[in-house]
C-alpha cells in the first residue's frame, strides 16, 4: 500500500497520514483526512495522561469528555512557533556543531521542546529516514498506540541516547557519501607503483 500524506491540522505541514480512520464516525473520518501519524502519537501520550488521572473509557461521560479533548487537542491547539528572528542557531546533538535550528518545535510536549532546543533542521531531517527504517524493520503501524509510544522512545534514543552523535567525518547521502564516514580513497587495494 502506498504511503498517504496529509496536511496535518495539528502540526501545520505535510506528513504521513494514518493508514485508516482510528475509529468509526465523523470525528474518526476527520482525523483520518487531516491528522498525521506523528500528531496521533502526540495524542496517545496526552490520552495516557488522562487515563492516569482516572478517566475510564468504560464510563460514557468520561468517553464523551475524552473525545471532546481529543478533538480540541488535534484541531484547536496547534504547535506554537517561536517569535520571528533572524536564522536561529543551535548546537546540534547529531552533528556536534552550530547549525540552523528548526523554525518551531516539531510537536508539543517535553520531547518536542527538547528537540527544538538541541536539534538542527538538518538533524531533524535524519529522523524521517530513521523512522522509516524502524517502522519497516519492526512492521509497525502508527495506528497502534503502542507502536506510537515505541516510536517516541526510538526518536528520543536517536537524538539523545548514548552514541547518538554522528561520526565527525560523516558525509550525508547525496553529498558524496552514503551516510557513512568519508572514504579516504576511491576504494580497493593500494596500487603498486612501478619504478
Amino acid at each position: 500500500m502506498a504511503e498517504r500524506f496529509v496536511k496535518c491540522a495539528k502540526l501545520g505541514r505535510e506528513l504521513s497520514g494514518l493508514p485508516k480512520p482510528p475509529f468509526s464516525g465523523a470525528l474518526g473520518q476527520r482525523i483520518f483526512e487531516n491528522i498525521s501519524q506523528q500528531a496521533m502519537a502526540l495524542w496517545d501520550a496526552e490520552a495516557e495522561a488522562l487515563m492516569k488521572k482516572g478517566m475510564n473509557l468504560a464510563d460514557a461521560q468520561a468517553r464523551k469528555e475524552i473525545m471532546r479533548r481529543m478533538e480540541q487537542f488535534l484541531f484547536e491547539e496547534t504547535v506554537a512557533a517561536p517569535p520571528p528572528s533572524s536564522e536561529r542557531m543551535v548546537t546540534c546533538v547529531k552533528f556536534g556543531k552550530e547549525m540552523p535550528a528548526l523554525e518551531k518545535p516539531p510537536f508539543p510536549g517535553t520531547l518536542g521542546q527538547r528537540i527544538f532546543e538541541n536539534v538542527s533542521e538538518q538533524g531533524w531531517g535524519l529522523w524521517d529516514e530513521q523512522a522509516k527504517i524502524v517502522l519497516n524493520h519492526y512492521g509497525l503501524s502508527l495506528a497502534d498506540p503502542e507502536a506510537r509510544k515505541f516510536m517516541l522512545k526510538q526518536m528520543e534514543e536517536f537524538f539523545f541516547g548514548e552514541g547518538a552523535a554522528l561520526p565527525a567525518d560523516w558525509v550525508p547521502p547525496g553529498q558524496g557519501g552514503k551516510g557513512a564516514p568519508a572514504a579516504a580513497s576511491k576504494g580497493g587495494a593500494p596500487v603498486a607503483q612501478s619504478k
